[in-house]
């Protein structure tokens, strides 16, 4: 057995390497693969821009297909340990991934924590397998995962039979796929994101044979064992296929099972709320997006004159009625802030934009969308408002430190860890003095 990482979108005679399950016939009612004998004896393909994503996002585990669990890289003589990969056990600072080379490492591993060089345990054959990561883990365009079970028959001479509807929709979806290690279901990884529409981020349908479920960003992490049996007929790559991704879930789910545009606006309205939620969200969420903004708003001219928690803004006052009557401001600990005279509101670090200067009263609900603002409110966070001393910043932050510092980094996606490493290193140097000074 073999593994191969591949550039290209398919295998081709230069390279040598040949996928190991081939389509021998395409009908309209099914389509007949030729099979491997043993999964743990085949070759494994695996696209390399799937490698460099979950580099990036520190998503690569390994797979013990005797367990069906999931385990990490623990140490540099190939012991790989189990891991606790949820969203509530990770942190920027302490991820439970890895990236692929690590993991590479580990492919004959030990299993045993107590083993040493010199004993006598036989390596476990373990599976590299790439996640899809954690939301506020991911790169973007995120990833997207389709799994449909029970969809190939085998058929006892070393062939199966998929059916035409699960070959339709790994066609629809153009992107990696592969034979699952039972030889009866099959897996496509394409990039992108599950639309809003789908409650939950994730699909469960019935076909007329088998079932497909669809996991993917910007839900939370997913766990699969993935085998790396490419078919030959896709892509040796996981392109950004957004149109493909919806038009598939469109075909899956009738109009009933979508969210309507209100549900959706309704959820959208919740995940921004739960950012200025004190303490629901666990320790892997940075401190800064739960700070109070209660203590910070009680300012004159709002501390002064603010009746059941209505008052006039701490910063401008009164817009249409002098400060005593004004009702134009309100505050509250977990629904966060709102300025009723300028439609503009959010949580603390919206707050204090505001109330340093950083953004006008109108301006501020997106102030953690550019990235050297963000590192202005949380260094005047830190150094003004609270005791964020030893706390982790946002990833935007650091981003910001990046810019002012002129760093290279990922624009669109997490940080490199060395760039993170970095960048959070700097901030920690650095000092809120007011004005446009960072």
């Amino acid at each position: 057995m073999t593994t191969h990482s591949l550039p290209d979108r398919f295998p081709d005679d230069d390279t040598g390497i040949e996928s190991p399950v081939e389509v021998l016939e395409i009908t309209d009612e099914h389509v007949v693969l030729d099979l491997p004998d043993d999964v743990r004896d085949a070759d494994r393909v695996i696209p390399q821009d799937l490698i460099e994503f979950g580099n990036e996002a520190r998503s690569w585990f390994l797979w013990d297909m005797e367990t069906k669990q999931p385990r990490a890289p623990m140490t540099k003589n190939g012991y790989a340990g189990t891991c606790a990969w949820g969203r509530d056990a990770v942190s920027m600072d302490a991820r439970a991934g890895a990236r692929y080379g690590d993991v590479a490492h580990c492919i004959d591993g030990h299993v045993d924590d107590d083993w040493w060089w010199d004993d006598d345990e036989d390596p476990t054959e373990l599976w590299p397998m790439c996640i899809v990561p954690h939301a506020d883990f991911s790169p973007e365009p995120g990833l997207v995962f389709v799994d449909l079970d029970d969809v190939i028959e085998p058929q006892g001479d070393g062939t199966g039979r998929m059916t035409r509807e699960a070959w339709d929709i790994i066609q629809s979806l153009d992107g990696y796929a592969e034979v699952s290690s039972s030889k009866t279901g099959a897996h496509v990884f394409v990039r992108g994101q599950v639309p809003s529409k789908v409650d939950g981020k994730t699909v469960l349908k019935e076909l007329d044979t088998g079932h497909v479920e669809v996991y993917g960003y910007p839900a939370n992490g997913c766990v699969m064992g993935t085998t790396w049996l490419h078919i030959n007929e896709t892509p040796v790559a996981v392109p950004h296929n957004q149109d493909e991704v919806g038009a598939v879930i469109d075909d899956l789910l009738d109009e009933e099972e979508m969210l309507t545009d209100e549900e959706q606006a309704e959820q959208l309205f919740d995940r921004r709320k739960s950012r200025v939620r004190s303490g629901e969200n666990g320790s892997s969420r940075s401190a800064y997006y739960d700070l109070d903004p209660e203590p910070i708003a009680h300012q004159p001219p709002f501390s002064t004159h603010e009746s059941n928690g209505r008052g006039p803004h701490p910063v401008h006052g009164g817009t249409s009625t002098p400060d005593e009557d004004s009702t134009n401001f309100t505050v509250d600990r977990h629904d966060g802030w709102k300025c009723w005279a300028h439609d503009d509101g959010g949580g603390a670090l919206q707050l204090i934009a505001v109330m340093e200067g950083i953004r006008d009263c109108g301006d501020a609900a997106d102030v953690l969308d550019d990235p050297v603002d963000a590192l202005k409110v949380c260094l005047a966070a830190r150094d003004k408002y609270a005791d964020l001393d030893d706390e982790r910043p946002p990833t935007i932050a650091l981003k910001g430190v990046c810019e002012v510092q002129d760093l290279d980094y990922n624009e669109s996606g997490q940080l490199e860890y060395s760039t993170y490493k970095l960048a959070r290193d700097l901030y920690g140097k650095m000092q809120w003095t007011g004005g446009d000074q960072a």
